[in-house]
């Protein structure tokens, strides 16, 4: 049998060749606090807390997966995306806090009646969010992976959040018949050549579909996005979408050039062009605003 304290300084001496003490100290305490069921006052106050040896083989195995590089939220299986827990895997992204900044500058345009459609949801975590912070809206959400779309459907039902979703490439057709008042998109857009610059843990587990795009084309799904906006988004509606930071420039000049009468680039948390706005589809006159203005 292991104690609380007998586990975690294990596990902490296992992870320090890969993480600092302070990353393996706190990696150890999560991964106890998730299959241990217990809380983080129930961790520090009583360390001697034996633990059953099937929570043992869990948490040895989960810090076996972050030697591996495994992320942590893939080794739990879950995470928090605007105050909200979601379900990940393999077969969706792991929400990152720059997405958060984009729903908190959608939730903030969008009517309490509005008609949101979600392009790439993944998790679900984008129309989940708005659906939870603007109760009254009715949300849209589509993907091309049916992995994704069954962990969406259950982060939706564990967040008690009615969204409609549907399966849908959106480099093709869209089968939605509504005109909707706002689209939001964290579609991929990554280039290859960037991969050099990543993380282990992104490269060797994400969803390489839901992240890359051909370094020949980088613009590709915004130019869909663009396509499908003067298909399916109402006159005045609004378009917001996260972006890469190396191509904002490039990426509102598509928009403009897609008719856009304003397209706004926007910089996140970091510094970094991380999102743009689009009003006024179908009007040639162009406006913009660099600003972060959050």
């Amino acid at each position: 049998m292991f104690s609380v304290a007998q586990l975690h300084e294990q596990s902490q001496r296992q992870l320090q060749p890969l993480y600092s003490k302070e990353e393996a100290r706190a990696l150890s305490y999560a991964v106890l606090q998730h299959f241990g069921k217990l809380s983080r006052t129930q961790l520090y106050a009583f360390p001697e807390t034996e633990l059953s040896p099937g929570v043992v083989q869990q948490v040895q195995t989960a810090i076996a997966g972050l030697l591996a590089h495994r992320p942590l939220q893939y080794v739990t299986g879950e995470t928090l995306f605007c105050g909200f827990p979601m379900e990940v895997s393999g077969a969706v992204l792991i929400p990152r806090p720059e997405t958060e900044e984009l729903v908190a500058w959608a939730a903030g345009s969008a009517g309490k009646q509005a008609v949101v459609l979600d392009l790439c949801t993944g998790s679900g975590c984008i129309a989940i969010a708005l659906k939870k912070i603007i109760p009254s809206a009715e949300v849209y959400a589509c993907d091309c992976s049916p992995e994704a779309l069954e962990v969406a459907q259950r982060n939706a039902a564990k967040n008690d959040a009615a969204i409609h979703f549907f399966h849908c490439d959106v480099l093709s057709t869209m089968p939605f018949d509504k005109k909707a008042d706002c689209i939001i998109s964290n579609p991929p857009y990554v280039r290859h050549s960037e991969k050099a610059a990543m993380s282990k843990n992104v490269l060797l587990y994400e969803p390489p579909q839901a992240l890359f795009v051909a370094d020949n084309d980088p613009l590709v799904f915004y130019r869909a996005i663009a396509r499908l906006a003067r298909q399916h988004l109402q006159d005045n509606g609004t378009v917001f979408v996260e972006i890469n930071e190396a191509l904002g420039n490039e990426t509102k000049v598509l928009f403009e050039t897609a008719g856009f009468a304003a397209v706004e680039l926007r910089k996140d948390l970091n510094g970094k062009d991380r999102m743009i706005r689009c009003t006024g589809h179908g009007k040639r006159e162009v406006s913009s605003n660099n600003n972060r203005n959050l």
